[in-house]
């Protein structure tokens, strides 16, 4: 096993044994028969490696999801379950590292974590919309908002009930019971009216373009954090401009967009937000 990823296991046994600051750096590093020293050579301090497996368990999950949207030959009804399955198995399988996260070491008391757990909101956000326009088609639309912060509300509930509560559930069963509340929800909308509007006048292609610049500003947010080379990071926010400036053309050149896209899909943090920028506007000339 990766020295590095050992020491993530072990690290997070310690935690959801003793709880982080409990846990020292000396007995992490014992645990995997490595000196203090050494830890320091892998990690800055303990608070960097709970962020480092926290990014891990983001860029997992994004990846997760993105992959999901990949099923094919089976009903639209089912690809939902499937998807809020996968999301909800992410949750609850890494329990105690999210435990540990919740209990010890709140977002909303480190500027780190609630940087990348923002990030991970809004990633989710997308997502979400993706798979409710899949399954249900664009006639959602107008009430899209209100359905995405109830599909984020549910899942929110569930996951902290089963994680902060350690109530085992059957993840399959929840995830049928949401879709089914889902389509009952769906069946009513005729007789309803949307909360949240944006008064874009129905022009469904506008959709596409606005979630298109919420993935723009997602990685730009997600770059700017990034803990990396200045130069390395201007060159990316630079690309991503590019890129930005060459989907708003009428007539965007592919070979420039291809070239910046790959470029992109290259920083591991952001790949996932660039497959589903693509995605959408692959969606956005179909029409």
């Amino acid at each position: 096993m990766d020295k590095k990823v050992e020491i993530m296991s072990r690290a997070v046994r310690l935690f959801s044994e003793k709880g982080f600051h409990q846990t020292s750096v000396q007995e992490i590093a014992q645990a995997v028969n490595i000196s203090k020293g050494a830890f320091y050579k892998y990690y800055e301090s303990k608070e960097g490696l709970l962020i480092e497996i926290l990014k891990l368990h983001y860029e997992n999950m994004i990846k997760q999801a993105n992959e999901m949207n990949n099923m094919e030959g089976i009903p639209k009804r089912e690809a939902l379950v499937k998807k809020l399955e996968n999301e909800l198995e992410q949750w609850i399988n890494h329990r105690d590292f999210f435990t540990v996260l919740f209990k010890d070491f709140p977002p909303s008391k480190n500027e780190k974590v609630s940087e990348i757990m923002k990030n991970l909101k809004s990633s989710m956000i997308e997502l979400h919309k993706e798979a409710l326009f899949d399954r249900y088609g664009n006639e959602i639309e107008p009430f899209i908002s209100d359905m995405v912060i109830m599909l984020e509300g549910i899942l929110k509930e569930y996951i902290l009930t089963v994680i902060l509560k350690q109530k085992d559930v059957d993840i399959e069963r929840l995830a049928r019971f949401i879709v089914s509340s889902f389509d009952a929800i769906v069946k009513s909308l005729p007789d309803m009216e949307p909360v949240l509007t944006d008064d874009r006048g129905g022009d469904k292609s506008i959709n596409f373009v606005e979630r298109m610049k919420n993935c723009f500003l997602i990685m730009e947010e997600k770059l700017k954090g990034l803990d990396i080379q200045d130069a390395k990071k201007e060159k990316l926010l630079e690309s991503l401009g590019l890129l930005q400036a060459e989907f708003k053309k009428e007539e965007p050149k592919p070979f420039l967009m291809e070239a910046l896209i790959t470029y992109l899909k290259q920083e591991p943090f952001i790949v996932e937000e660039v497959l589903l920028l693509e995605r959408l506007y692959t969606k956005l000339h179909d029409q």
